[in-house]
């Protein structure tokens, strides 16, 4: 009797680590050197197509570290992750899928082991080299930033930008400060940076598509938020769950990204308003 591929059971792995690629292939060497786990897990690299030599370089790179490698034109950052997390879906059965950047050093997530929320996405404790805090991405929605944020787009300005992130900065630091008072236990927010994001296996399965592909690049962050709030799906941020990204962006647009941001920006607004989320 024939057994059909929905009847063959799928590898079981703790933690699934979708990881997308664009050019920088050194940093990915050192995201491997860095899974010293004390978990089952699998890592599916995405390589966004940029030349011959990179994709080569990552193809080689991840195989020696028994990786299931990925090759994709460039559609962004949305793109990239929803296929490798639907190449997670149909290959593996998992706890968590944990969608991140090359650029990322895992210094301690064996606390994952104490979260046991059915649907949930986590936001760990992200730092740039320089201790500069990325999560919780957006502690809280409120209107003032969002506002600030929509004009900045509207205006091109970067100062209104900066006006922004200093004001998400000071709400960024009075939830760590609750949270240590609190015993560092996990908190609800708003948003989790995008550069390294924990969901529970429920959760992506009913958030595929977990991202939206027309959004090339930025503010991935904000619609993955809407989405969690529209599906009832909690964002926590845990601060013992410690990593650091090695190439955290500034907080000043460059010019010539301007069109990107506008572009995401956009289209983020048009969704919302047509789910009537706001």
């Amino acid at each position: 009797m024939a057994v059909s591929e929905n009847q063959i059971e799928k590898p079981y792995y703790e933690l699934v680590f979708v990881v997308l690629v664009y050019k920088n292939v050194e940093v990915l060497q050192q995201f491997f050197a860095s899974l010293v786990l004390p978990y089952s897990y699998r890592v599916i690299v995405v390589n966004s197509f940029c030349n011959q030599e990179t994709e080569e370089a990552c193809r080689t790179l991840s195989l020696g570290y028994d990786a299931d490698f990925i090759s994709v034109p460039n559609k962004g950052y949305g793109a990239g992750n929803n296929i490798g997390s639907r190449y997670a879906m149909e290959h593996y059965q998992y706890r968590f899928l944990v969608l991140s950047n090359s650029d990322i050093i895992i210094r301690d997530i064996n606390f994952l082991n104490q979260m046991d929320d059915l649907k949930a996405v986590y936001a760990a404790d992200v730092r740039m080299e320089n201790g500069h805090r990325q999560n919780p991405h957006l502690p809280f929605k409120v209107g003032l930033y969002l506002k600030l944020l929509d004009l900045s787009y509207r205006w091109k300005s970067n100062l209104l930008m900066n006006v922004a992130f200093a004001f998400n900065r000071i709400m960024r630091e009075l939830l760590v400060i609750w949270t240590k008072l609190n015993g560092g236990r996990k908190v609800k927010v708003f948003s989790a940076h995008g550069s390294f994001i924990i969901l529970t296996c429920q959760a992506s399965q009913a958030l595929s598509p977990i991202f939206h592909e027309e959004m090339f690049l930025y503010n991935e962050e904000l619609y993955l938020a809407y989405r969690c709030r529209q599906l009832q799906i909690p964002v926590y941020y845990v601060p013992k769950l410690e990593v650091t990204h090695l190439e955290g962006a500034s907080s000043t647009i460059q010019s010539n990204s301007w069109e990107n941001h506008e572009e995401s920006y956009s289209i983020l607004s048009l969704w919302i308003r047509q789910q009537q989320l706001d």
